[in-house]
């Protein structure tokens, strides 16, 4: 009876020995691809998306769509990835949504527009008040 439980212990230890590896693997993929997001200076090309190569999980197919938000140059972006060959036991598709500072995605007239309405914000606020 013992020897049947501390195979089974030694068993279920290998399982999850072998499932933690695979999430290890995905999960450095998907924060390689993810650094193609980051690396691109261009809001329409990281809207497009890319394919990339990734060491554990195949080709990556990836896309964005990118929304800005009221505060400058902040972007919310849903961030997607289809992994051609994922490690076994991990989804094919992944999907994330993260909030970027990026200047460079930022147009002229709506970054203007947006520090104006800031500015109407902070000098209503202030009100009678002189510094």
């Amino acid at each position: 009876m013992a020897a049947t439980v501390l195979m089974s212990a030694f068993v279920n230890a290998l399982l999850a020995r072998e499932s933690a590896a695979s999430n290890d693997l995905i999960n450095a993929d998907i924060r390689a691809v993810r650094m193609q997001l980051l690396l691109e200076p261009d809001i329409e090309a990281a809207e497009e998306g890319d394919e990339y190569e990734t060491l554990n999980s195949g080709e990556a197919s990836w896309e964005a769509s990118i929304e800005p938000t009221d505060v400058v140059d902040l972007f919310r972006v849903q961030f997607s990835i289809r992994f051609s060959e994922p490690p076994e036991g991990q989804a094919a598709e992944y999907s994330e949504t993260l909030y970027l500072l990026r200047p460079t995605w930022s147009e002229g007239d709506e970054r203007s527009d947006l520090l104006q309405d800031k500015r109407e914000a902070l000098e209503e606020s202030r009100g009678d008040y002189q510094f």
